[in-house]
């Protein structure tokens, strides 16, 4: 019987062995695996990215074709660089819009003042003030 105990025990042994062999081996594997899944997760994060910085160039660019043409500019131009010179300020419709309201209003005071004192058409006359053109 101590015979059969002691060959049970051993072959238990024997397994735990190669159990603990299997696991091992099984670990550096896995180990193995995931450092290639880092590195290829990594490299594909890095390509990723490199395409995201482009495609966002692209973006840029054509963000700032399409502002030039918003402005009137040839969608291929650039605004011109401070030193090349001093800026001409071109003036816009808006720009174009407040000038002329501004002379309606010194013509109609202007009127006013030579004498003409004709009540106007019942509407108040707001004196529109703006500051100097950039």
């Amino acid at each position: 019987m101590q015979d059969l105990f002691q060959n049970y025990v051993s072959e238990l042994n024997k397994l735990r062995d190669e159990f603990h062999n299997e696991l091992t081996a099984t670990a550096q594997e896995l180990s193995k695996a995931m450092g290639l899944y880092a590195r290829r997760s990594e490299e594909a994060l890095a390509s990723f990215m490199e395409k995201v910085s482009a495609r966002g160039v692209e973006l840029e660019a054509a963000a700032a074709a399409r502002l030039d043409q918003f402005r009137g500019l040839p969608s291929n131009s650039s605004l011109p660089h401070v030193d090349n010179g001093p800026l001409v300020h071109t003036p816009t419709n808006a720009d174009r819009v407040k000038i002329a309201a501004e002379r309606a209003v010194a013509d109609g005071l202007l009127v006013e003042s030579e004498g003409d004192r004709r009540p106007q058409s019942g509407r108040p006359m707001t004196l529109v003030k703006s500051g100097p053109a950039a």
